[in-house]
């Protein structure tokens, strides 16, 4: 017999609770304080379901998990010399209660959003700042306005670090930086003794955070649907946030930020351009069948710019009861040149003699295009009941 799942699972934050019960949204469903220690959070594709697991075997399993146990630690990478520095030296995300940032020779190694959000104030307050980039761990590819925005608050080294002494910093063009202070932006990675974690398609925490980009709004995933981190230093940004989500999850059994979504996200907070607003269009959503979508999988005619094919397409379809608009959303499965998708994202879907606008939002990492549309479906209703499973 499989054991029941309850709407949310809240796991070591008790104290978002309260926030919970505060929204008011029925459509959440009950939730539980899961207060063991989890060893295990797989997702099944299956259900769009969590089941967390306790050291002795014990398991609960839920729609959504809000976790307070975050699987990452700050990052600090092992220069040479590091230990050396007499100085104080911190993470961006965590600088000591005492720490008096005014008038002080700070030197900031990488440039994390916590780091740029910390730059700032740093040079409000008088301080003497000179950034050092670290070789990023991914490509930023707005690397020119990246220093146009770090030369406004801070000189930008550009010479590579050559090895941190007792005094500051030595760059290979030989010269000595003096740094009463160092700060570490240099971003997270997975904890040694993180739990075991595995999303959607069975991708580990571990496969997926591979180029140490941060979650979207610090507290979505992509590859880890229905699941939200929940940072104590951040807590009530981050629950705020959450509820968002569990509300946008109406009629819903599966939210996702999409790829592309996080991806810009984290490429702004690099440049301190980012919005720390919640975007519904950053995510996909998607019901079981039979739960409240209309859902066709079959065949679609497919034509971008100039460019007709014959494709197969995905789709899960429902009337939204706040603009009594029909919406639809799902998958695009084939192949279109590039070219073609770099001029134009709308493109026209023909299903039978239905011909409908719709938009491309992103090319997922599985080769295949995400889409959505709104007004008329472009199949008919009377297609979509022997439609096979998300």
């Amino acid at each position: 017999m499989i054991e029941p799942a309850h709407g949310v699972v809240i796991v070591g934050a008790a104290p978002v609770a309260p926030d919970l019960l505060a929204a008011g949204d029925k459509s959440i469903g009950d939730f539980v304080i899961f207060d063991r220690e989890v060893i295990s959070s797989v997702f099944d594709d299956d259900t769009d379901t969590w089941t967390l697991t306790t050291g002795d075997g014990e398991t609960c399993r839920g729609r959504v998990v809000v976790s307070g146990v975050s699987p990452f630690v700050p990052w600090i990478p092992d220069l040479f010399g590091r230990r050396e520095f007499r100085g104080i030296s911190f993470h961006a995300v965590a600088p000591p209660a005492d720490f008096d940032q005014a008038a002080q020779r700070v030197a900031v190694i990488g440039a994390d959003a916590a780091a740029g959000q910390l730059i700032g104030r740093l040079a409000r307050s008088g301080a003497a700042v000179k950034v050092f980039p670290l070789p990023p761990r991914r490509v930023i590819r707005r690397a020119r306005r990246a220093r146009h925005y770090l030369r406004r608050q801070a000189e930008l080294v550009a010479s590579p670090i050559v090895e941190l002494t007792a005094a500051g910093i030595r760059t290979a063009d030989g010269v000595h930086h003096d740094a009463d202070a160092i700060v570490y932006g240099t971003g997270f990675t997975v904890a040694d003794r993180v739990a075991s974690l595995v999303g959607a398609r069975g991708v580990t925490i571990q496969q997926a955070w591979t180029d140490s980009m941060e979650p979207y709004l610090g507290m979505a995933l992509h590859g880890f649907p229905n699941y939200f981190l929940v940072d104590g230093r951040v807590f009530e940004p981050a629950m705020r946030h959450v509820i968002a989500c569990l509300q946008l999850m109406k009629g819903h059994t599966r939210i996702e930020v999409r790829h592309s979504s996080q991806h810009v996200f984290n490429e702004r907070v690099h440049v301190g351009n980012s919005s720390r607003r919640l975007e519904a269009s950053a995510f996909d959503l998607a019901s079981r069948v039979g739960v409240h979508d209309d859902i066709y999988d079959g065949p679609a005619t497919v034509t971008v710019a100039d460019i007709c094919r014959e494709a197969r397409v995905r789709l899960a379809g429902y009337i939204d009861p706040i603009d009594g608009q029909y919406h639809w959303q799902g998958t695009l499965f084939g192949q279109f040149p590039v070219h073609a998708l770099a001029r134009v994202r709308t493109v026209t879907l023909v299903v039978g003699e239905r011909s409908v606008s719709a938009r491309i939002t992103e090319e997922t990492p599985q080769a295949t295009y995400s889409i959505v549309g709104v007004g008329a479906p472009p199949f008919a209703l009377a297609d979509v009941g022997a439609a096979p499973q998300f």
